[in-house]
């Protein structure tokens, strides 16, 4: 019989296990900055090429290599940080699985050039390797240290390749790697060069707020919190946090590192967010550097081929610590917050926001000038399971029909009122139209903002007192591929220094700080405000960048919810939301309205069957 299982040559088993810890240029940038960190090194500089693509170089005056070593150094499972498995218990270091330099040169042309720290030899050595096979090996003068180079990514893997993103993608993505190890590193100097420009210079600090002024800018870094280093349990907490209102649409601003290693946790991201009690905005993520010291016997290091991901033997004690790291000052006078009632001063359980307790009254709002308090027993309210069971249920939104009936016009509409200054109540000729109003109010100066983008009637207002905005790595780079779409838009700014904006003007339509929030966003990601639920692809399908501007522009400026109305004001926002092209749905393709028919209450109340 033909034999149909075989054993994988050299070569291929190389490329494979290139792909589980070598993934994009990011990927390389990480390993590469890792081994610097290990080899204790003080100062490490990054050069990338062609968003790393065309080249990666990193350098540093760490220990350094021998030549016996730099011989064996890109064999696989070669490694200096372990000897056996017991090791793995207390590693103390980045790397240890010995398969980096191998992965990457076995995918790419790599140079590398090093000298043993204090050797008694002149010179260092050389060594060229072309896709997993030494080309060069020599003997050259050289400092202290590592440099490697790494260029011809993926070359020999075009199916790898053309999975990459554009140049400035990848570059954005590597340094966000960068960014990352400064922030985990302070006492690391760092320089970055992208396409022969600086783009960052920091050199060793002993104050972690130091460094968060180099990579996030001084502005931001003056507003953290910092939390007081100090052991939680066995679980020692340090770094900076946020206030509230200094929030983010995603977790991008979260850098966390355990024992010095950058890693990503969604139950740590959760346990961040729950620090803040109610204080964070729903859906919003705090900005923060923050580093966790836990028993070493109690991580697990080696669960992830790239090490981006850890578990804990105590996880549980580990979340607490984080929450309680954050509510100790994020409750505290240095927040600058007026005391919250409910609080206690100790105890990280009673430190976290709970819902008060339900309330023995029950208020009763009148329509008429004066209201009435109707008190009901709470007794009287607890019933058996079986009395409710003969309620009918609710059907959902999707269940309902069509928010307009086509004979819409021929039926009066007036307005009720509002629902938790969130909502507008309306009557329909006989059935219940429920209006959110800021969906509505998007809806409606998203098509305002598309009918004076066309007719070319945007103008610009320019501010007595102009913005300036700091920006990271990747708002630079975004700004590069957004900044004349803006400026179409009526947004009027210019550089200020290599890393913020003045913005000097701003469309006629949007008020000061709205603009600052929208450049903001956009240059950092965002296409979706607070509040509003993911866009639906199926409703809107990717936008072109125009368009994904104007659609974050109406929602940023649009009335927000428990936000109080007049009946004048309910009255103009229904008329013109009715009078839009596309009145059923905001930007993000969420329900603008949605009506409740009369058959329906009729049935739900047992007044036909």
């Amino acid at each position: 019989m033909v034999r149909r299982i075989r054993v994988l040559d050299d070569s291929t088993v190389r490329k494979i296990a290139a792909g589980e810890a070598v993934e994009s240029p990011a990927s390389v940038v990480k390993e590469l900055l890792e081994n610097s960190l290990d080899a204790r090194a003080k100062n490490i500089a990054v050069r990338l090429d062609g968003g790393g693509i065309g080249r990666i170089m990193v350098s540093d005056d760490g220990c350094g290599m021998s030549r016996e070593d730099a011989e064996v150094a890109f064999l696989r499972h070669s490694t200096s940080k372990l000897s056996s498995i017991e090791d793995l218990s207390t590693i103390g270091t980045l790397g240890f699985r010995g398969e980096a330099l191998a992965s990457i040169s076995a995918i790419s042309s790599v140079e590398m050039v090093t000298r043993e720290r204090g050797s008694v030899e002149s010179g260092g050595t050389r060594i060229i390797l072309s896709f997993g096979r030494i080309a060069v090996l020599e003997e050259v003068g050289c400092p202290e240290g590592t440099t490697i180079t790494v260029s011809d990514l993926f070359a020999n893997v075009p199916a790898r390749k053309k999975f990459l993103k554009s140049v400035q993608t990848e570059r954005s993505r590597c340094m966000d790697v960068v960014s990352r190890a400064m922030l985990s590193r302070p006492d690391v100097g760092f320089r970055a060069y992208v396409d022969d420009q600086l783009r960052f210079e920091s050199p060793p600090c002993t104050d972690l707020r130091d460094r968060a002024a180099a990579v996030l800018g001084p502005k931001v870094a003056r507003a953290l919190l910092e939390l007081p280093d100090r052991s939680y349990g066995s679980v020692r907490v340090t770094g900076l946090i946020s206030l509230p209102w200094e929030s983010r649409s995603t977790s991008a601003g979260i850098t966390v590192s355990v024992r010095g290693r950058v890693v990503r946790n969604r139950n740590i991201v959760d346990a961040l967010r729950r620090g803040y009690g109610s204080r964070l905005m729903k859906g919003r993520y705090p900005l923060v550097v923050m580093d966790l010291v836990p028993p070493s016997e109690c991580l697990d290091v080696n669960v992830h081929p790239a090490k981006e991901l850890v578990k804990f033997s105590e996880e549980r004690a580990v979340l607490l610590a984080v929450e309680t790291a954050v509510s100790d000052i994020v409750f505290s006078r240095k927040a600058a917050f007026p005391k919250q009632e409910g609080t206690v001063e100790e105890g990280a359980a009673d430190r976290i926001e709970r819902p008060p307790p339900p309330p023995a009254m029950v208020k009763v709002i009148s329509s008429g000038p004066g209201q009435s308090e109707l008190p009901v027993a709470l007794r009287e309210m607890e019933r058996t399971r079986s009395e409710f069971d003969e309620v009918p249920s609710m059907e959902g939104p999707e269940s309902l029909p069509p928010a307009l009936p086509e004979d819409a016009s021929a039926h009066p509409l007036r307005i009720i009122g509002q629902l938790d200054r969130s909502y507008i109540l309306c009557e329909l000729g006989s059935d219940l139209l429920m209006v959110d109003q800021h969906a509505a109010h998007e809806r409606v100066r998203l098509e305002e903002l598309k009918k004076r983008y066309i007719t070319g009637k945007v103008s610009t207002q320019e501010l007595l007192d102009p913005v300036h905005i700091e920006l990271d790595q990747t708002s630079i780079d975004n700004l590069g591929v957004m900044g004349s779409a803006l400026k179409e838009l009526g947004f009027l700014f210019e550089d200020f220094g290599p890393s913020s904006i003045v913005v000097r003007g701003l469309p006629r339509f949007m008020g000061r700080m709205e603009g600052h929030e929208v450049i903001r966003d956009l240059l950092s990601g965002v296409e979706v405000h607070e509040g509003c639920s993911p866009p639906d692809p199926s409703f809107m399908p990717e936008l072109p960048l125009k368009e994904k501007i104007i659609a974050l522009t109406a929602c940023r400026g649009a009335i927000k919810a428990h936000h109080g109305l007049s009946l004048r004001e309910m009255e103009d926002l229904i008329r013109t939301l009715l009078e839009c092209e596309v009145p059923l749905h905001c930007a993000h393709g969420r329900p603008t309205m949605i009506r409740l028919p009369q058959s329906i209450l009729e049935r739900w109340f047992r007044r036909v069957l």
